[in-house]
Protein backbone atom coordinates (compact mmCIF):
# COMPACT_ATOMS: atom_id res chain seq x y z
CA UNK A 1 0.00 0.00 0.00
CA UNK A 2 1.14 3.34 -0.74
CA UNK A 3 1.96 5.69 1.81
CA UNK A 4 -0.41 9.00 1.83
CA UNK A 5 1.65 11.88 0.69
CA UNK A 6 0.16 14.94 2.16
CA UNK A 7 0.54 18.85 2.74
CA UNK A 8 -1.12 21.10 4.74
CA UNK A 9 -2.75 24.60 4.60
CA UNK A 10 -2.34 27.36 7.48
CA UNK A 11 -4.51 29.61 7.60
CA UNK A 12 -2.32 31.34 9.76
CA UNK A 13 -4.74 35.11 10.98
CA UNK A 14 -7.50 32.25 11.55
CA UNK A 15 -5.31 29.88 13.46
CA UNK A 16 -3.65 33.19 15.29
CA UNK A 17 -7.15 34.38 16.48
CA UNK A 18 -8.60 31.01 17.16
CA UNK A 19 -5.57 30.19 19.59
CA UNK A 20 -5.68 33.23 21.08
CA UNK A 21 -9.51 33.22 22.08
CA UNK A 22 -7.89 30.22 24.39
CA UNK A 23 -5.50 32.67 25.52
CA UNK A 24 -2.75 30.01 24.03
CA UNK A 25 -0.12 30.16 20.75
CA UNK A 26 0.38 27.65 18.59
CA UNK A 27 3.98 26.89 17.14
CA UNK A 28 3.42 26.03 13.84
CA UNK A 29 6.43 23.72 13.17
CA UNK A 30 5.03 21.79 15.98
CA UNK A 31 1.80 21.68 15.02
CA UNK A 32 3.00 20.50 11.08
CA UNK A 33 4.88 17.44 13.10
CA UNK A 34 1.81 16.53 15.00
CA UNK A 35 -1.00 16.53 12.00
CA UNK A 36 2.02 14.33 9.93
CA UNK A 37 2.62 11.89 12.22
CA UNK A 38 2.62 8.54 10.47
CA UNK A 39 2.38 9.97 6.95
CA UNK A 40 4.65 11.13 4.24
CA UNK A 41 4.21 15.26 4.56
CA UNK A 42 5.52 16.98 1.10
CA UNK A 43 5.11 20.36 2.42
CA UNK A 44 3.81 23.47 4.96
CA UNK A 45 1.80 26.18 3.37
CA UNK A 46 1.63 29.29 5.73
CA UNK A 47 -0.20 32.24 4.38
CA UNK A 48 -0.91 35.81 6.64
CA UNK A 49 -1.08 39.43 5.48
CA UNK A 50 1.26 42.26 7.37
CA UNK A 51 0.78 45.77 7.66
CA UNK A 52 2.07 47.42 4.28
CA UNK A 53 3.47 50.76 5.47
CA UNK A 54 4.05 51.41 9.18
CA UNK A 55 4.98 54.75 8.30
CA UNK A 56 6.53 57.00 11.52
CA UNK A 57 4.80 54.23 14.40
CA UNK A 58 7.67 52.63 16.10
CA UNK A 59 5.45 50.24 17.54
CA UNK A 60 3.72 49.42 14.61
CA UNK A 61 7.66 48.84 13.19
CA UNK A 62 8.80 46.34 16.27
CA UNK A 63 5.58 44.17 15.52
CA UNK A 64 6.04 44.07 11.69
CA UNK A 65 9.88 43.04 12.32
CA UNK A 66 8.59 40.26 14.89
CA UNK A 67 6.34 38.71 12.67
CA UNK A 68 8.76 38.53 10.07
CA UNK A 69 11.41 36.95 12.40
CA UNK A 70 8.61 34.36 12.27
CA UNK A 71 8.09 34.32 9.11
CA UNK A 72 11.18 33.42 8.84
CA UNK A 73 11.53 31.31 11.56
CA UNK A 74 8.88 29.67 9.58
CA UNK A 75 10.72 29.46 5.99
CA UNK A 76 13.67 27.80 7.92
CA UNK A 77 11.97 25.48 8.45
CA UNK A 78 10.81 24.36 5.08
CA UNK A 79 7.73 26.24 5.13
CA UNK A 80 6.55 28.24 1.92
CA UNK A 81 5.06 31.31 3.08
CA UNK A 82 3.09 33.93 1.30
CA UNK A 83 2.85 37.30 3.36
CA UNK A 84 0.39 39.44 1.63
CA UNK A 85 0.10 43.54 2.63
CA UNK A 86 -2.84 44.75 4.21
CA UNK A 87 -4.99 46.83 2.41
CA UNK A 88 -6.42 50.38 3.23
CA UNK A 89 -9.71 50.91 3.00
CA UNK A 90 -11.30 54.60 3.82
CA UNK A 91 -14.60 54.42 5.03
CA UNK A 92 -17.18 57.75 5.09
CA UNK A 93 -19.73 58.00 8.46
CA UNK A 94 -22.52 60.90 7.93
CA UNK A 95 -24.46 61.39 11.08
CA UNK A 96 -27.91 61.36 10.35
CA UNK A 97 -28.89 64.13 13.60
CA UNK A 98 -25.81 66.84 12.74
CA UNK A 99 -24.84 66.19 9.64
CA UNK A 100 -21.32 65.29 10.05
CA UNK A 101 -19.07 63.35 8.08
CA UNK A 102 -16.45 60.99 9.88
CA UNK A 103 -13.91 59.50 7.73
CA UNK A 104 -12.38 56.10 9.02
CA UNK A 105 -8.97 54.43 7.61
CA UNK A 106 -9.06 50.70 8.38
CA UNK A 107 -6.59 48.02 6.94
CA UNK A 108 -7.93 44.55 5.51
CA UNK A 109 -6.76 41.54 4.74
CA UNK A 110 -7.32 41.06 1.15
CA UNK A 111 -6.08 38.10 -1.08
CA UNK A 112 -4.74 35.53 1.79
CA UNK A 113 -7.91 32.97 1.07
CA UNK A 114 -7.75 33.05 -2.53
CA UNK A 115 -3.65 32.49 -2.35
CA UNK A 116 -4.56 29.53 0.01
CA UNK A 117 -7.25 28.35 -1.98
CA UNK A 118 -5.39 28.84 -5.49
CA UNK A 119 -2.48 27.04 -4.55
CA UNK A 120 -5.00 24.08 -2.97
CA UNK A 121 -6.33 23.14 -5.92
CA UNK A 122 -3.81 23.64 -8.25
CA UNK A 123 -1.51 21.62 -6.23
CA UNK A 124 -4.54 19.25 -5.86
CA UNK A 125 -4.79 19.32 -9.74
CA UNK A 126 -1.41 18.30 -10.79
CA UNK A 127 -1.62 15.25 -8.61
CA UNK A 128 1.35 16.79 -5.56
CA UNK A 129 -0.80 14.78 -2.81
CA UNK A 130 -3.13 12.62 -1.48
CA UNK A 131 -4.36 14.22 1.53
CA UNK A 132 -4.26 17.71 2.22
CA UNK A 133 -5.01 19.27 5.95
CA UNK A 134 -6.82 22.94 6.04
CA UNK A 135 -5.66 24.52 9.11
CA UNK A 136 -8.52 26.69 9.50
CA UNK A 137 -12.23 27.15 10.65
CA UNK A 138 -13.51 29.44 7.89
CA UNK A 139 -16.28 27.63 5.89
CA UNK A 140 -15.21 29.89 2.83
CA UNK A 141 -13.25 27.02 1.85
CA UNK A 142 -15.78 24.61 1.71
CA UNK A 143 -16.19 25.04 -2.30
CA UNK A 144 -12.57 24.10 -2.53
CA UNK A 145 -12.28 21.12 -0.38
CA UNK A 146 -16.14 19.84 -2.34
CA UNK A 147 -13.67 20.26 -5.37
CA UNK A 148 -10.76 18.79 -4.29
CA UNK A 149 -13.31 15.35 -3.07
CA UNK A 150 -14.52 15.00 -6.01
CA UNK A 151 -10.71 14.07 -7.41
CA UNK A 152 -10.68 11.48 -5.02
CA UNK A 153 -8.15 13.66 -2.38
CA UNK A 154 -8.91 13.08 1.19
CA UNK A 155 -9.48 16.54 3.03
CA UNK A 156 -9.06 16.94 6.51
CA UNK A 157 -9.46 20.29 8.70
CA UNK A 158 -7.71 20.90 11.76
CA UNK A 159 -9.21 23.64 14.15
CA UNK A 160 -10.48 24.39 17.49
CA UNK A 161 -13.99 23.27 18.03
CA UNK A 162 -15.08 26.10 20.60
CA UNK A 163 -13.57 28.88 18.41
CA UNK A 164 -16.54 29.34 16.01
CA UNK A 165 -15.86 26.43 13.54
CA UNK A 166 -19.01 25.62 11.77
CA UNK A 167 -20.53 22.57 12.26
CA UNK A 168 -21.11 22.03 8.56
CA UNK A 169 -17.69 22.61 7.93
CA UNK A 170 -16.47 19.25 10.45
CA UNK A 171 -18.90 17.76 8.41
CA UNK A 172 -17.44 18.33 5.36
CA UNK A 173 -14.59 16.73 6.32
CA UNK A 174 -13.24 13.79 5.88
CA UNK A 175 -11.57 14.23 9.19
CA UNK A 176 -11.63 16.52 11.48
CA UNK A 177 -8.93 17.38 13.81
CA UNK A 178 -10.05 19.29 17.55
CA UNK A 179 -6.74 21.67 17.95
CA UNK A 180 -8.03 21.83 21.70
CA UNK A 181 -7.34 18.17 22.38
CA UNK A 182 -3.77 17.96 21.06
CA UNK A 183 -2.86 21.84 22.56
CA UNK A 184 -0.09 20.29 24.64
CA UNK A 185 1.96 18.98 22.01
CA UNK A 186 1.57 22.65 19.87
CA UNK A 187 1.98 25.04 22.07
CA UNK A 188 4.39 27.34 21.74
CA UNK A 189 7.04 27.61 24.43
Amino acid sequence: MAEDRMMIFIDGQNLLRGASKLGEQVDCVKLAEVLAEGRKLKRVYYYNSIPSNPGNDEDLKKLIDREMSYYHYLDYSGFKTSIIPLKKRTYNFKCEHCGETTTIEKSIEKGVDIALVSDMLSLGASGAYDVAVLVSGDYDYHKAIDELQSKGIIVEVAYFRKQGISKDLIRLADRFINLEEIMDRIRKT
